[in-house]
This record gives C-alpha cells, sequence and structure tokens, in this order.
C-alpha cells in the first residue's frame, strides 16, 4: 500500500483552512494514496470526518495525532479506531497550556463535517507543548491499542533527535519518522543517535495541499502500523 501518514487539516492551525476532510481525502485518491493518517496537532476532532470522507473516495484511513510532548517533541500517535484517537485528544486537551487565543495571530482551528461545513472552532492553542512527558504520551498511546512514531527525527527543532540528542534506550520505539531518509539516515546511524533496525517511515508534513505526497511512499509488507489496519 502507498501512503502519507503525516497530513493536517484545518483543525491545525499552522495549516490551510483549505485542508477540509473531504479535499484531503480526494487529493489522497487523485494522488494515488491507499493509507492516509490525518494527524492534527493535540486533537483529532477532525477525524469522524475525514473517515466519512476517506471511506467515500475509497482511501484507508489510519487516525493520528501529533502529540507535542511537554519536552517539545512531536510523537505522532496512531490509533486502530477513530475512537480511540478521540479518546487521546481528550485527555491531551485536558494537559493543554491555556493560552489566550487569537486566530488572527496563530491561524483558524476549524472542526468540520464530512460536507466541510463548520461545526466549531477550537478556542485553546491546539499548537501548545500538552503537560505530559514522552513517555506518558507513549504509554497512553499503546493503552489505548495504538503506536507511536517519533515525527522528522532528521529536522532541528521539535524531535526526539534535536531536543535529547539520542533515542534512550529505555524508550524504544517500532518505527521512526525521517524526513528525508537518501539524505540523513546514514548519518544518524553511524553517529549512533538512532538504533539500528527500526522501521522509517517518511510523509509529506502536508499543511497545504500541494504538500499531500504526489509520489507516495510503499509501506513494508511487514510495517509495524498494519496491525491498525487490518
Amino acid at each position: 500500500m502507498t501512503y502519507d501518514l503525516h497530513i493536517h487539516s484545518c483543525l491545525s492551525p499552522c495549516a490551510e483552512d483549505d485542508m477540509t476532510p473531504a479535499t484531503i481525502a480526494g487529493f489522497a485518491k487523485l494522488n494515488g494514496i491507499d493509507v492516509i493518517a490525518v494527524a492534527d496537532h493535540n486533537s483529532a476532532l477532525n477525524l469522524p470526518a475525514v473517515k466519512i470522507a476517506c471511506d467515500t473516495y475509497g482511501v484507508k484511513l489510519l487516525p493520528g495525532i501529533e502529540v507535542n510532548t511537554a519536552e517539545e517533541i512531536h510523537l505522532l500517535t496512531y490509533f486502530p479506531t477513530v475512537e480511540a484517537a478521540l479518546k487521546m485528544s481528550d485527555a491531551l486537551y485536558e494537559k493543554l497550556p491555556a493560552y489566550p487565543y487569537d486566530h488572527n495571530i496563530w491561524g483558524r482551528q476549524l472542526v468540520l463535517n464530512e460536507d466541510d461545513q463548520l461545526l466549531q472552532e477550537v478556542d485553546r492553542l491546539l499548537t501548545g507543548a500538552v503537560g505530559m512527558d514522552i513517555y506518558t504520551v507513549k504509554r497512553l498511546c499503546e493503552e489505548l491499542g495504538g503506536i507511536a512514531v517519533p515525527a522528522h527525527v532528521d529536522k532541528d527543532s521539535f524531535s526526539l533527535l534535536s531536543v535529547l540528542g539520542f533515542a534512550p534506550e529505555d524508550l524504544p520505539f517500532e518505527a521512526y519518522e525521517v524526513k528525508r531518509p537518501e539524505h540523513t539516515l546514514q548519518k544518524l546511524l553511524d553517529t549512533g543517535r538512532m538504533p539500528p533496525g527500526q522501521e522509517i517511515l517518511t510523509s509529506s508534513d502536508a499543511h497545504q495541499l500541494g504538500d499531500i505526497a504526489e509520489h507516495p511512499r510503499v509501506l513494508a509488507e511487514n510495517s509495524c502500523l498494519l496491525r491498525l489496519l487490518r
């Protein structure tokens, strides 16, 4: 299966307003993507609409959330069902800092239905660091049947390796997301900053429609994420 497992909808304040559930699913279909994950910052509120849109277009949905942990590490959390993702979303919302929110500064946070009609705007900034460390977020994800994947570990900000400098032995992951594996993976392995033998994922981290993978990668036959897609 071809995949793009890191897409932001208009619920993320840093994403364009036209990143709507139905439009994302339609673009994925046009680009020949078999399975997508919409992983908004610290929230799953658009996933019910995304699921309906994906079912309509014949695209598989892997429900996701991109969590900003207390350490300012971005962790992709994937779930077997939308319901499990919504439980995670509720727990994260309770731990978000209550920043004064102004959509003119940060961007709008739109919750839509399957027809891309506005249901609500979230009034707490979703991109803040939640009051849970990466160990707690990973454990909660797994308790809900999910799989946690460190996001864009080769970036110089908001990543496991940029914040901690290495992958701790007591924090094992089955997969890592690397933005540009052809340029950085061997360097990370050679320096010992990332353990060998892990599954490597590469997705678009799309915040606008043109970013959604035009040449999607193929999910490995033994991918750990297949447990969530069956």
